[in-house]
């Protein structure tokens, strides 16, 4: 057994692997919804799961189970294997990252202004399909 073994910084290491594989998925997901020129409310209608559901999974907040993963590859037409394998360029991925802090520090900023407003957010529906443009590249 090793002597210097340290559960805490082995499950810090694996979280961050994770933490990593799920940015790098929401990236070639959000890569390829945009290449395909679709919306996010677009994007949920193909995959048959609510807006804000899939926004999670896009803003890599949610991680998406395997059936999720194969949903979201067969809407885009591209293996599931692509959007966990392919890493992104260094300089892009960075820029993502950044891109997802500056976001949900909005949306904090967001949420701490509406507490005891009384304004709810209502999810959209991803029963009909969107227009599309609507909301475009969000």
């Amino acid at each position: 057994m090793c002597l210097n073994y340290n559960p805490v910084r082995v499950y810090l290491a694996c979280m961050f692997k994770y933490t990593e594989e799920l940015i790098i998925f929401a990236y070639n997901a959000d890569a390829a919804r945009i290449a395909k020129g679709w919306t996010q409310a677009v994007f949920a209608y193909e995959v048959g799961v609510e807006p804000a559901y899939l926004n999670k999974i896009l803003n890599a907040r949610r991680q998406p189970g395997f059936d999720m993963i194969h949903r979201i590859a067969e809407a885009l037409g591209v293996r599931a294997g692509d959007l966990l394998n392919d890493v992104p360029p260094e300089k892009d991925l960075l820029h993502f990252k950044e891109l997802l802090s500056e976001k949900h520090l909005r949306n904090q900023e967001r949420r701490n202004k509406e507490v005891g407003t009384g304004k709810h957010h209502q999810p959209k529906s991803a029963k009909t399909k969107p227009k599309e443009g609507l909301n475009a590249n969000k």
